[in-house]
């Protein structure tokens, strides 16, 4: 009886055993299966892996093919399974995922054998994880070890082969795994390392880069040599890869014995990988203007592998370096100047052509770009601006103008600025007065509409032209005491040089997407702001005159150069603004930063006129886009003045010295009105209606302007400062 009642109650244990183990297995299953649910909500949907690509940067490119900058966070470029080497692809297997094209995303032979391997204590010659699971970690993972990550690497790596083919998983991995120095993908690995395409990778090539996703950062042979500069380690690796391959007989023996004995070469010069690296100011702008323009945040630029063309001519910009460096650093210790900027552009298009911000401080340091950023006093280079007015209101460029001035303001002051040298009195024309940058006559000028209203006009002109900042309507607005930055001064100077158009600055010529579909395509914005053509012509004349024999002299190796030097109070800023008609204009700046002055003897025809010649030099040559707009003068109308006939004889003008609407005169060498019989005689050509209409009194006791002889340092014309008592200081 007591054997029964034991075994019953024995039975009766076992049963509640396994009641409980049931419950136990039960509840943990339950737990499993809630975690493993939890999970699986945060999966990426069937559609993201659909349209997932891989974060790539954007490119941005010269006019002439020049890649300037990658914008990217990881230095990456897809390229199709089609142009990876079959080596390349059967290496990256052979040594990170043997049964890749048989498992299911899983490889549970190697997981075993990774089981085995820890619990033995043995190094681990290879992982467990499968191609399949690294390339889940790599596109929606982090890579920190967790037991909730790896149950998404799992769950994501299954998803993606019930999703994807062995070739596109394959794809995916080779343009996705890093390889070491900054490369992510087959093809900046293979540029990266051996400076190629991967289409001309050899056996070892291929080998040594499928190796180095294991440890990229101790493998990759940038960093894995030793003192004697041999690659040991990396050699190692690719020898494993390749005696892997031998095994799997993805090679033959022959194939096998050529690798193993080929030497590690690499490329000599690492290439620049992201970030600008090429023409950095510009590219700088480039990327304000796509945030401006196109709403693109850096995250979009580093990710969608955008191409920017830009107008920025490569060969142009070398060229724009090179005289910035050279001339600045001509004066740099015994001149006191220590940085400048240049900018040229397509007047006729507004596109920018070259661009340097600065060439003092690194740009990595400051990233200041004086060319778009730095507001400079512009000196005697604003005064193109009044004399445009003072044309446009119906001055010729031939009537004569006082060259002192003495203004008396409201409040009982006196305005008085100085001339510069031996300008002292009297009248002269408007083109030596602007070739000789006289202070006087460019104030008188200014407010001959009035005090106020008249440089009222001169800064609503000037604004028409292309200057967009704040202008001060006050008389010493005619020396440039107002400040502007040296783009807006060359868009504005480019208006004349496109007979009267302004064309917007621009440096997006065209945004394409990663797969080479057009995105936007930027037109040229230009602008006909009516001046007439009688203006244009006459400024012609001025700036041409700065440049034969005035202010900007050492711009005249340059053919059909026009423009106007400028130079601030104390010499704290130096300009030459000037322009080939139709062709380009460029606009040069010298200084300090910290408003420090030069060195007396640096003016804008010193320093800045020479640098703008060397540039011009080349670049007109470079100029891809000539595209020449006819100056229409044939309907020009006379300026407003009083009508006067011009006698023949005191006149002599040969039938065959005039031809449709223009007329050969004999004009004062200094005054530029008709010449008297003691005057220094110069032949011009006018415009009917444009010519000087009074005769010159002949008083020509003062000399001209001297030039200095050949080698020695030049010292143009500059107005001197003078002591204004408007706020702002006079300028030259």
């Amino acid at each position: 009886m007591i054997g029964k009642t034991v075994k019953r109650r024995l039975k009766k244990f076992v049963l509640w055993m396994e009641i409980l183990l049931i419950l136990v297995l039960g509840a943990g299953a339950g737990g499993v299966l809630a975690v493993w649910y939890q999970i699986s909500k945060v999966l990426p949907p069937d559609a993201a892996l659909d349209s997932y690509r891989p974060p790539v940067g954007s490119k941005i490119y010269s006019s002439d093919g020049q890649l300037l900058a990658k914008l990217a966070v990881e230095n990456r470029e897809p390229i199709p399974l089609d142009k990876i080497p079959k080596d390349m692809q059967n290496a990256m297997v052979a040594i990170e995922d043997s049964r890749f094209y048989t498992h299911g995303g899983l490889d549970f032979w190697g997981i075993g054998r990774a089981v085995v391997t820890n619990v033995s204590g043995r190094e681990m010659s290879q992982g467990a994880s499968t191609i399949t699971q690294q390339l889940a970690r790599n596109m929606f993972l982090s890579s920190r070890k967790k037991i909730s990550r790896k149950l998404k690497e799992v769950l994501i790596a299954v998803q993606i082969e019930r999703n994807w083919t062995k070739r596109q998983i394959l794809e995916a991995y080779l343009n996705q795994v890093y390889f070491g120095a900054g490369a992510y993908g087959v093809k900046s690995a293979s540029q990266t390392y051996f400076a190629k395409d991967p289409g001309k990778l050899t056996l070892a090539e291929c080998a040594m880069l499928a190796g180095m996703p294991q440890r990229p950062s101790e493998l990759n042979p940038y960093s894995a040599f030793d003192q004697d500069g041999n690659y040991d380690r990396t050699k190692a690796r690719r020898d494993d890869v390749l005696g892997r391959m031998l095994t799997l007989k993805l090679i033959d023996q022959a194939r096998y014995q050529k690798a193993i004995d080929t030497p590690i070469k690499v490329a000599k010069q690492r290439p620049a990988t992201i970030g600008y690296f090429r023409a950095k100011y510009f590219v700088q702008y480039v990327v304000e203007q796509l945030r401006e323009q196109m709403g693109y945040d850096q995250e979009i630029l580093d990710k969608t592998g955008l191409t920017i063309i830009t107008s920025l001519n490569w060969k142009m910009q070398q060229a724009a370096e090179k005289a910035m460096k050279k001339g600045i650093n001509r004066y740099r210790g015994w001149g006191r100047v220590s940085d400048g900027a240049l900018v040229c552009l397509d007047p006729n298009t507004g596109y920018i052509r070259a661009m340097v911000g600065g060439v003092n401080e690194p740009w990595e340091k400051h990233q200041f770009n004086c060319v778009t950023q730095a507001r400079r006093q512009p000196g005697s280079s604003f005064k193109l601006f009044v004399y445009a007015h003072a044309l446009e209101d119906g001055r010729s460029p031939y009537s004569s103008v006082s060259v002192n001035a003495f203004i008396r303001m409201p409040d009982g002051k006196t305005y008085a600025p100085k001339n510069h040298g031996r300008t002292r009195g009297g009248s002269l024309g408007l083109v030596p007065a602007f070739a000789g940058s006289v202070n006087g006559a460019a104030v008188n000028l200014a407010v001959e509409d009035g005090i106020f209203e008249g440089p009222k006009n001169v800064a609503a002109l000037a604004h028409r032209m292309g200057i967009q900042s704040d202008l001060m309507g006050v008389p010493a607005l005619a020396l440039g005491t107002s400040e502007v930055t040296p783009l807006e001064l060359a868009n504005a100077y480019g208006t004349i040089a496109a007979g009267g158009k302004r064309a917007q600055p621009m440096v997006i010529l065209q945004v394409r997407s990663q797969e080479g579909d057009l995105v936007k395509d930027f037109a040229p914005k230009v602008t006909p702001i009516g001046l007439k053509p009688t203006t244009v012509q006459g400024v012609h004349a001025l700036t041409r005159a700065v440049v034969t024999g005035g202010t900007g002299s050492g711009a005249g190796s340059v053919a059909d150069a026009h423009g106007k030097t400028g130079t601030t109070e104390r010499n704290t800023d130096a300009w030459f603004a000037g322009y080939v008609p139709n062709e380009l204009v460029t606009v040069v700046w010298a200084g300090n930063r910290n408003n420090k002055p030069m060195s007396h003897s640096l003016y804008g025809g010193t320093i800045c006129a020479p640098i703008w010649a060397e540039f011009m030099q080349q670049a007109i040559k470079l100029n891809p886009d000539k595209k020449p707009v006819p100056m229409q003068v044939a309907d020009a109308k006379p300026a407003r003045r009083r009508e006067r006939r011009v006698r023949a004889d005191s006149v002599p003008i040969s039938p065959d010295e005039t031809a449709g609407n223009r007329i050969r005169l004999n004009v004062c060498g200094q005054s530029g009105l008709l010449a008297s019989s003691d005057c220094p005689v110069t032949s011009r050509e006018f415009l009917l209606g444009d010519q000087p209409l009074d005769r010159c009194g002949g008083n020509h006791k003062r000399k001209e302007v001297e030039k200095p002889a050949e080698g020695e340092d030049v010292k143009p014309p500059v107005d001197e400062p003078g002591k204004p008592t408007e706020p702002g200081g006079e300028n030259l």
